[in-house]
């Protein structure tokens, strides 16, 4: 029996047996508008105020702006930032435009990942995002390896890790996808003239779980799953 952390969105932690196992690496794969990004930070902020330190890791400059977009949610972000228990950072993924000489890889962002990492005990971390991860990758031909073995180092730094991810073809799967130990892929669909959200279990590994499509909502609170199939 896995012991299990909670993810604080309410209705997903019950159709995965309780929670997530730690120390693992997950993928949540998506389209724009779909949530991923609500629900990574509701994830670290529910394991900050449970005592599990968090950091968010933008690649594309805008760990304010996202501060400042889920403080509109009740997750007391402002509080929890501020006792140093959840962090936002932005770790540079290309080169400055006109700056040639800016050495930036999956390599160095991982360094400074993990020094942030050991220095203030993170215990959950969120990746935002493996597609702009993907263009700090030179040499296109080694690109496959080189999200591999960023991956694996991920498993060395002792965090239950969630990268968000875009979706652009829901039956083509990454490297990431393969590679971590749970994917969920959230959808955004016209079901007639309204929009239907929902999210759904590919893979999870040591949890027993269906792969049906279930309703995802939004409150104040963040994100919801709902029991209903959709």
């Amino acid at each position: 029996m896995y012991l299990r952390i909670k993810t604080g969105i309410r209705g997903f932690d019950e159709i995965i047996q309780g929670g997530v196992i730690p120390n693992r690496t997950y993928v949540i794969s998506g389209p724009p508008g779909s949530g991923k990004t609500t629900s990574g930070v509701q994830f670290l902020a529910y394991g900050a105020s449970t005592g599990e330190p968090g950091l968010y890791v933008s690649l594309v400059r805008g760990a304010q702006t996202t501060v400042e977009s889920m403080s509109g949610y009740n997750l007391n972000i402002p509080m929890l930032v501020k006792r140093e228990k959840l962090f936002f950072i932005d770790v540079k993924s290309a080169a400055v435009y006109g700056d040639a000489d800016t050495r930036i890889d999956p390599s160095t962002i991982y360094v400074e990942i993990a020094n942030f990492v050991n220095t203030h005990s993170i215990k959950r971390l969120v990746i935002d995002s493996m597609s702009t991860l993907r263009f700090s990758i030179k040499d296109h031909t080694a690109e496959e390896a080189e999200i591999g073995r960023f991956i694996q180092n991920l498993k060395l730094l002792d965090t239950t890790t969630i990268l968000l991810s875009e979706m652009i073809d829901p039956s083509i799967y990454s490297t990431e996808q393969y590679a971590c130990d749970g994917l969920v892929f959230l959808h955004n669909f016209m079901r007639g003239r309204s929009m239907t959200r929902a999210i759904q279990i590919i893979k999870m590994c040591g949890t027993a779980h269906d792969c049906e499509m279930r309703k995802l909502g939004f409150t104040e609170n963040g994100v919801f799953v709902s029991g209903e199939v959709v």
